[in-house]
């Protein structure tokens, strides 16, 4: 079995109707007994805005820390995290749209390092054949041109998709 969450980052300034990380710790809880309960769990898919407001810069950011670490138990982060972007993880990321995700700040391809997200790249698959399974992470996040929507093809550049709404 596996489990699915997303857009569970929480930020203090941008959430700021919300006094604590309560509510996601509580997700956290949740995901964690679920666990237990079914007992098989292999990955955690994990679709985006994990990292509110504006992504992570880098893998020594502390907010893998602050915001992942600390909050779900370790047996939860035991297993992979297959993840893909959401638009406010892209903010901050050194390689926000680019073509080339080696300095993407969540990009990981060794699905063994646990201690962060499995992302080989911006768009991915894994297959499970054991489970008759095929995970496919999609970016589709550079398909807003959000921050200037009327410039035309030839004029959009890779940084606009980093301010999708």
């Amino acid at each position: 079995s596996f489990l699915v969450v997303g857009d569970w980052g929480w930020d203090p300034v941008t959430h700021d109707n919300i006094n604590s990380n309560a509510c996601q710790r509580e997700i956290a809880n949740r995901m964690a007994a679920t666990s237990d309960e079914l007992g098989d769990v292999r990955f955690v898919v994990n679709v985006g805005d994990s990292f509110y407001p504006k992504g992570v810069s880098s893998r020594q950011d502390p907010q893998w820390d602050a915001k992942w670490r600390s909050v779900f138990a370790r047996k939860l982060r035991s297993v992979p995290w297959y993840s893909v972007y959401g638009n406010h993880d892209y903010q901050s990321d050194p390689c926000a749209c680019s073509p080339d995700p080696k300095g993407c700040a969540q990009v990981n391809a060794n699905v063994s390092n646990l201690d962060f997200f499995y992302m080989p790249a911006p768009n991915w698959f894994k297959q499970h054949p054991e489970l008759g399974l095929e995970v496919i992470g999609l970016d589709t996040n550079h398909l807003m041109w959000a921050w200037d929507r009327d410039a035309p093809p030839a004029e959009q550049k890779a940084g606009d998709c980093k301010y999708t709404p």
